[in-house]
């Protein structure tokens, strides 16, 4: 019983001496060094991928800067772009491309107009709803974000041009296991912080 405890703490470390550390690896060593018999297996892997996104976040922040626009902005005409020869969605539809309470995201459609960049028009389908319909000029930025190859310049996506085709399409097929029933568990609501008391654990 022993054995497999040891065996099941030492699992993350998994990296060869040549590859060298990373924050995570360093991380788990202060927990095996206070909680030897733990297995954190999947907290290294969610800690990496928090980590990663850390990273990735920042990059697509500078991109969403030289447009004059936020993260979230960016990914919301982003979204009208791929709907299609109308370039619109309604306010619902949006809510599913931005982690945000919905009066936030009415800031931020409010912002985008106020750009030129998107517009409010009344839905045919329905008279008491409207549609986000993209502009032309919100067209041409989100055109040229993309198809300058502005983001994928950025160094911290450059890193992923180090991976192998094949290990890119593992990381995909593993990331879109963990992706499906998370998205299916939101489905356009807004993320919460969580609960103080969860599983039993009581806050002080």
């Amino acid at each position: 019983m022993r054995t497999e405890s040891k065996l099941r703490a030492q699992a993350p470390r998994t990296q060869s001496n040549t590859e060298g550390q990373d924050f995570v690896d360093r991380m788990l060593e202060e927990i095996h060094a206070e909680y030897p018999d733990r297995d954190t297996r999947a907290m290294a892997a969610v800690s990496r991928i928090q980590r990663a996104a850390f990273f990735f976040d920042a990059a697509l922040t500078r991109v969403a800067a030289g447009a004059g626009l936020n993260v979230r902005e960016l990914l919301l005409i982003a979204a009208l772009r791929r709907a299609g020869p109308a370039y619109c969605l309604n306010p619902a539809q949006l809510l599913k491309e931005c982690f945000a309470p919905s009066a936030t995201m009415t800031r931020q459609i409010d912002h985008l107009a106020h750009l030129g960049l998107v517009e409010r028009k009344p839905d045919p389908s329905d008279r008491r709803s409207v549609l986000v319909r993209l502009t032309q000029r919100g067209r041409k930025l989100i055109d040229a974000t993309v198809s300058l190859g502005i983001l994928s310049d950025e160094p911290e996506m450059e890193t992923a041009n180090t991976l192998t085709s094949a290990e890119i399409d593992t990381l995909n097929r593993i990331l879109h296991k963990l992706l499906v029933p998370l998205d299916g568990a939101y489905q356009g609501r807004p993320l919460r912080a969580p609960r103080l008391i969860e599983r039993g654990v009581k806050a002080k």
